[in-house]
Parts: C-alpha cells; sequence; structure tokens
C-alpha cells in the first residue's frame, strides 16, 4: 500500500473540474475494493449520502455485486460530480488510505482527460455490448444531440411525453398504446425506439440522450421478458438515476405479464393491464400518471 503522505505531492485543487465520468475502470476498480468494505460510517453507503442519495436507493444498491460502481455510475451522470468533491467527502470520512491508493490511477486519468481537452477532442463514449448486465451511464455531449426523428442542426429539440421501456417480445402493447394514446383524446407524443431512434449513432448514447433530455416520462413495460433484458434494465436505470426515490422523473411502471417486479421498482406504483375488469379503465389512467405537471 502506498505511504498516507503520498498524496501530499498533489495539488488538490487542481481535481475540482475533474469530472467523475472520466475516470478510467482501473481507478473505478480501487474505489470499489476499499468502499465496498462494510465498514459503517466509513463505506459507499456514507459516501452516497453526503452526496444527497436517499434512503431508498442506497437499500436498492446494496443488493449488488458492486454497489461503490453503482453509485459512481449513476452520480458521474450529474455536472455537480467531481473528482475534488469525491476526495473531499473521503477526507471527511477518514478515508485517506482510499485516497492515498487512487493516486497513481488518478493522476493517469487526468492528464488523459486534460489531453482530450487541450486537443479539442470530443469526450469518449464507453462502447457497451449489449450482453452486458450494467452499462456505464454518460451524461451526454451536445456533439451527440439532434439524433432523433425530425431534427434538424438549427431547430428546436423534439421533445416527447414518455419514452417507452419495453422488450421486443412484449412490442404488441406498444402498438396499442401508441394507438390509443397518441390519438384523440389524449393526443400524447410517445417515443418508442423502433421508431424514432434514427440508425447510424451508438445505440446506448443515443438511449440515455432520449431518456434524460427528450422525454418527460418513461413507461416501463413488465413482463418476465422484460426481466431477462440488459437493455431494458439499463434504460429504466437511466431514468431512475436522475431522480432518486422517483421524485422527478415519473417513472410508470405498466405490469402487462405477471412478473416478479425488479427492486428499483417495488416503491413505484404501477398500472395492471392483468386484471382483465379494470381494463375499462387502464388506458385513462395511464394518461392521467403521464399527464402529471
Amino acid at each position: 500500500m502506498a505511504e498516507s503522505n503520498d498524496w501530499e505531492f498533489i495539488e488538490l485543487s487542481c481535481y475540482s473540474d475533474f469530472p467523475v465520468r472520466h475516470l478510467r475502470q482501473r481507478t473505478r476498480n480501487v474505489l470499489s475494493r476499499y468502499l465496498n468494505v462494510n465498514l459503517r460510517g466509513k463505506d459507499w453507503r456514507d459516501v452516497a449520502d453526503e452526496m444527497e442519495y436517499d434512503y431508498i436507493t442506497i437499500l436498492n444498491w446494496e443488493r449488488e455485486q458492486d454497489p461503490m460502481g453503482c453509485f459512481l455510475r449513476d452520480w458521474g451522470t450529474k455536472e455537480s460530480s467531481t473528482v475534488g468533491k469525491l476526495i473531499d467527502v473521503l477526507e471527511d470520512l477518514g478515508r485517506q488510505d482510499v485516497i492515498s491508493e487512487i493516486k497513481k490511477p488518478l493522476d493517469k486519468d487526468y492528464n488523459l482527460w486534460r489531453d482530450r481537452e487541450r486537443e479539442g477532442s470530443p469526450l469518449q463514449v464507453n462502447e457497451v455490448s449489449p450482453s452486458q448486465q450494467d452499462y456505464p451511464v454518460q451524461r451526454i455531449t451536445d456533439e451527440l444531440r439532434g439524433i432523433t426523428r425530425g431534427d434538424r442542426a438549427s431547430g428546436p429539440i423534439e421533445t416527447f411525453d414518455a419514452y417507452v421501456c419495453f422488450c421486443e417480445e412484449d412490442s404488441s402493447i406498444v402498438h396499442t398504446m401508441m394507438s390509443i394514446l397518441e390519438k384523440p383524446p389524449y393526443n400524447l407524443k410517445l417515443c418508442v425506439q423502433f421508431r424514432d431512434l434514427v440508425p447510424g449513432c451508438p445505440k446506448v448514447t443515443a438511449e440515455a440522450e432520449l431518456i434524460t433530455n427528450r422525454c418527460k416520462r418513461m413507461i416501463v413495460i413488465l413482463s418476465p421478458e422484460f426481466l431477462g433484458s440488459d437493455e431494458c434494465d439499463f434504460q429504466a436505470k437511466v431514468a431512475l438515476s436522475y431522480s432518486p426515490g422517483a421524485r422527478a422523473k415519473h417513472v410508470i411502471p405498466v405490469m402487462y405479464k405477471q412478473c416478479t417486479l425488479p427492486p428499483m421498482l417495488r416503491h413505484i406504483a404501477l398500472c395492471d393491464y392483468t386484471k382483465k375488469d379494470q381494463q375499462e379503465w387502464f388506458w385513462e389512467r395511464l394518461y392521467c400518471a403521464l399527464n402529471l405537471r
């Protein structure tokens, strides 16, 4: 282990504007290795708490294999997330051991980021395999905007009332939803991947841009197939990451086929499409949920 005074050779102020999202995997692994260890008052939970995450979100991350990694991916999407702020919190928690261990990899991360900034190159977007369970949630840069149907370079950015998160096997209810909610009397504008996602751009980046910047709400179509879809899991986590506890970004679960609710959605009231005797009011209830101001 590096000596604790190694950190004294680094000017901490230089990290005040270094975005957390540009940390490489090696640095993230070091943070996870030290902070995933259960040390009440000094572990990842306290870091997340200092960054003002709510109890339900922290409780959900406890079920994950790498909760510190989940926190870093989530927090890294926020404009205010900097390495300087993270170091300040680690110092307050008395975790100089962690600060010392990330010294070398952090130096390299910072220098690589500064080189890209000086060269004026676009920020790197991590390539992700669809088979991976955990996708990196990145703040989308301005250069990646204008990727949805109908956008023009000089025109306004198209917005939607809701993004529909579903797996391919459940597309029939999505077609029904479009035929009902996009026509009078509802006249909503839904964002559906097979129609509104333009080919030719990184898919993960495009999905995150749509969910976080273009859509007011998200409809999650729940089914056994949804539970087995890494892509659906990623999309739902993106929406929830921008509103811990689902306070701001209204995520509306729709039970299309009977299945076990995923932990991240268990605290949110759902619309149940499986109850045939209640389908007469289903679309009106869903519209009311989407039309909240």
